[in-house]
């Protein structure tokens, strides 16, 4: 719907236009028990809003964090003690980390229109902090699968994180559980029959 609305200030296209969301593969949790650390998996870039939740993991030193990725703010990411850099991960070995974690964030700073890192952390039951910009608030049920926090700002992050506690995350989880989302089949469905039309 945000992409809807960008593209739709043109005239031209305005009211020709179809709202699909991303698909991803079907993804069951592999049944691992969760682990205490917060989540983070991406490009390590300024977009992303890694400076902010750098800032806002130190802050929070008694937590720890996890991050899967890599990119031009690594020795950023490592300079804190808390956060323990796995390095770019996919595949199970990615679920696996998703699946582990208390919840995931992602800090976006720009327009991310339907971001894959929420559809599968939330597919694994996993909920998420995320940014309220672009597309991230049409994927998060704010207060059920997760949070949406004002974007470029470490503060309201770092309160947002040290907030979540135990029973709000069990809630999560069991709403993220019921959560579902375009499978490769039902996505191409939609499509042809919006191309029949």
């Amino acid at each position: 719907e945000f992409m809807e609305k960008e593209i739709s200030r043109n005239d031209d296209i305005n009211g020709r236009t179809v709202t699909m969301y991303n698909f991803i593969d079907e993804i069951k949790p592999l049944g691992a028990e969760c682990e205490n650390y917060v989540l983070y998996f991406g490009r390590y870039s300024e977009e992303k809003g890694i400076s902010n939740l750098v800032k806002a993991a130190k802050k929070l030193s008694n937590i720890p964090f996890v991050f899967a990725g890599k990119g031009e703010l690594e020795n950023e990411v490592n300079s804190a003690d808390n956060i323990k850099n796995v390095g770019f991960k996919t595949g199970d070995e990615l679920r696996n980390i998703i699946e582990k974690a208390l919840f995931t964030v992602l800090p976006a700073e720009w327009s991310e229109n339907c971001p894959f890192s929420v559809m599968e952390s939330q597919s694994l039951m996993t909920p998420v902090l995320g940014a309220k910009i672009g597309g991230i608030p049409e994927l998060i049920d704010n207060g059920k699968t997760g949070y949406l926090i004002p974007p470029s700002n470490s503060e309201a992050l770092e309160e947002a994180i040290d907030k979540l506690d135990d029973a709000t995350l069990e809630y999560m989880v069991k709403n993220c559980a019921e959560k579902e989302f375009d499978t490769v089949e039902t996505y191409t469905k939609k499509l042809i029959e919006i191309y029949n039309s």
